[in-house]
């Protein structure tokens, strides 16, 4: 038997009943979808607290037929005027008492009004946390609000629970989004993250954590004082070093391979993920070499005057107004110079860091 579905609007709107087929004419019968309609007409005319029982048994015996049958549609009833309800802010006093009426009315089974209070007080308790912290707070009107929501929806604590946190990290995540969407937390946007954290009561996750870090290191990198290291190395008159990094190996691209002895140390098809360090997006874009050879590996040191790599061979250094341009990769950087074979520097840590680095000291 075909059901009648998406029949009502916000409450209930009067439907014309369907006319009888010729053969339901020559039989005598009536479509039984209009005990439905009859029953939707009937919470469209009258108010709900007048309707009962003996109304219900007349549209039954007029089509001689149960309306438990259409169970679907009596809980989409109890679901349309409980949403209607609730969006109105009626579940009060007779607002309440309409809503048992139905629920009694139609006999509903508890697991039925359960699953769909739980259903439209998910939806309305979202949209009541959404619009409660859209400026990174909770007050304790808002509280009291979702407080008093939680029990006329009947959802548990638990998913009330679930729910608030859930928006509150999609705010959080948004929120770091719009702030470092160049790359760059200040002083003054980190405090408001960190406001929002506190008055909101949901922590960063740690891949936020991260990602806040870098950016304001990135803006510290490009707006505070540098400060200056000790290092082993011997450096220069008013030289001073500002980063250090270790275990880093030095490639340079080649075209070809010829091994002159067994220890030369090529790699082929090499790729690496390039950063941009002016946007807070994801690398996306590789960048592969055919032929890279090992030239060495050390430490490196950043000074205000050049690049210096001690390794394991021989020390070299790069004078920082000979690179002409730094390229920055999440396994290190592609220095092309003024003259000389370009370095690919490869580092675990640091890279971005450096790149930004040179670029201020440049």
């Amino acid at each position: 038997m075909k059901l009648i579905e998406n029949m009502m609007s916000a409450v209930f709107e009067i439907r014309p009943l369907i006319t009888q087929s010729f053969m339901q004419r020559l039989l005598r019968q009536q479509p039984v979808e209009n005990a439905v309609i009859e029953l939707n007409n009937l919470l469209a005319t009258q108010s709900i607290l007048t309707i009962n029982s003996t109304d219900l048994a007349a549209i039954e015996q007029r089509y001689g037929l149960s309306l438990s049958q259409f169970m679907l549609n009596l809980e989409e009833f109890y679901a349309v005027y409980f949403n209607y309800q609730l969006t109105n802010q009626l579940l009060v006093g007779n607002g309440l008492a309409e809503l048992n009426h139905l629920r009694t009315l139609f006999q509903l089974p508890s697991q039925s009004v359960e699953m769909i209070h739980n259903r439209i007080g998910e939806v309305a308790y979202r949209q009541r946390v959404e619009k409660a912290i859209v400026y990174g707070q909770v007050t304790a009107e808002d509280k009291a609000a979702l407080l008093e929501l939680q029990t006329v929806t009947s959802i548990s604590s638990e998913l009330a629970g679930a729910i608030f946190e859930k928006v509150c990290r999609a705010h959080l995540n948004q929120l770091v989004k719009q702030l470092s969407i160049n790359a760059r937390i200040t002083p003054d946007e980190e405090q408001q993250l960190q406001r929002t954290v506190e008055n909101l009561g949901i922590p960063l996750s740690a891949e936020e954590e991260q990602e806040i870090e870098r950016f304001r290191r990135y803006w510290a990198v490009e707006n505070k004082p540098l400060e200056s290291i000790e290092v082993a190395i011997a450096l220069q008159k008013s030289e001073v070093c500002y980063l250090h990094v270790g275990s880093v190996q030095w490639y340079e691209e080649r075209a070809t391979s010829r091994r002159n002895n067994y220890y030369d140390h090529y790699e082929f098809n090499r790729s690496f993920d390039l950063l941009d360090l002016q946007s807070n997006s994801l690398p996306t874009q590789k960048e592969t070499f055919p032929i890279l050879k090992r030239i060495n590996i050390g430490e490196l040191y950043l000074t205000n005057k050049r690049l210096i790599f001690e390794g394991t061979e021989k020390v070299t250094s790069v004078k920082l107004n000979t690179i002409n341009t730094a390229k920055v990769y999440k396994q290190g950087i592609s220095l092309n110079k003024l003259t000389g074979k370009d370095m690919l520097l490869l580092m675990s840590h640091d890279a971005d860091i450096l790149v930004l680095l040179i670029q201020r000291l440049q």
